[in-house]
């Protein structure tokens, strides 16, 4: 059979799960079965899914559409991988703000896309990589390019459909609800899905959408070209050292001044 699973194999903060939605979107509405049906916060049990269901699945009508942050050795019988490319400034930028981690990590988590890059075209084959920038300036055109490399074809009114629905706009309202809602039930002391929510150690949480895995924070209300806002001078020129080799190897501007 040919193929059934969608990978989107990308390090954290590249718009991997815009990415992931709009292909399950466009499955959707091509009437496929999608899988699996609600979205999975651990990236073993995504594993777990995959493994359990979609390798020897003989439904031509199913599509297993897998969102991981680790590498794949090879590239996975009857499966495609989509990877998301972004700024390596920008990744850490987003990257610090949305896990509240050190800058080290944050550093690291921007350099291992160099690695991932070269790592995944050794591979070659069944390999569709994808701009943040063009998602963000030109959703559309990187949507018509998604379901090209999906096998599907797609209308320009689905298109204009899926670009609407998953706008940073209409994110930021389904972020806002579940976080009222969960807000809302913690206040009232009122039994909440524990699916629904993402906990940490230090009694922090984020409200977790089950139709689309967006979390709290998900989306910043930084603008592209600003992540050096949130850094101190020494912190940027630690950044700067560290990033900019690969910012530029990646076709991105230099961020050193001289």
């Amino acid at each position: 059979m040919k193929f059934n699973t969608i990978w989107i194999a990308s390090v954290p903060r590249t718009g991997s799960m815009w990415t992931t939605n709009v292909i399950r979107e466009m499955y959707k509405i091509s009437e496929f079965n999608v899988f699996p049906k609600n979205m999975i916060q651990l990236e073993k049990d995504w594993f777990n899914f995959y493994n359990a269901n979609a390798p020897f699945d003989e439904n031509e009508l199913n599509r297993f559409v897998i969102k991981i942050h680790s590498k794949l050795t090879v590239v996975p019988p009857r499966s495609k991988i989509v990877i998301n490319i972004r700024n390596p400034y920008e990744i850490c930028a987003s990257y610090k703000d949305f896990m509240k981690c050190n800058l080290e990590k944050s550093i690291n988590v921007a350099v291992n896309l160099s690695n991932w890059i070269k790592y995944y075209k050794n591979l070659e084959k069944n390999i569709l990589y994808i701009k943040y920038e063009h998602i963000e300036n030109n959703a559309k055109d990187v949507i018509a390019n998604l379901a090209k490399f999906c096998e599907i074809e797609l209308t320009s009114n689905q298109n204009e459909y899926i670009n609407s629905k998953y706008s940073k706009k209409n994110i930021q309202e389904i972020i806002k609800k579940n976080d009222d809602e969960i807000k809302y039930q913690k206040n009232e002391n009122l039994l909440i899905n524990e699916k629904k929510i993402v906990k940490f150690q230090d009694g922090s949480y984020r409200s977790f959408d089950l139709n689309t895995g967006f979390q709290s924070g998900h989306i910043s209300q930084r603008k592209t070209g600003e992540w050096n806002k949130m850094f101190t001078i020494e912190e940027k020129k630690i950044i700067i050292d560290k990033l900019d080799p690969i910012a530029i190897e990646l076709g991105y501007n230099s961020e050193k001044t001289n």
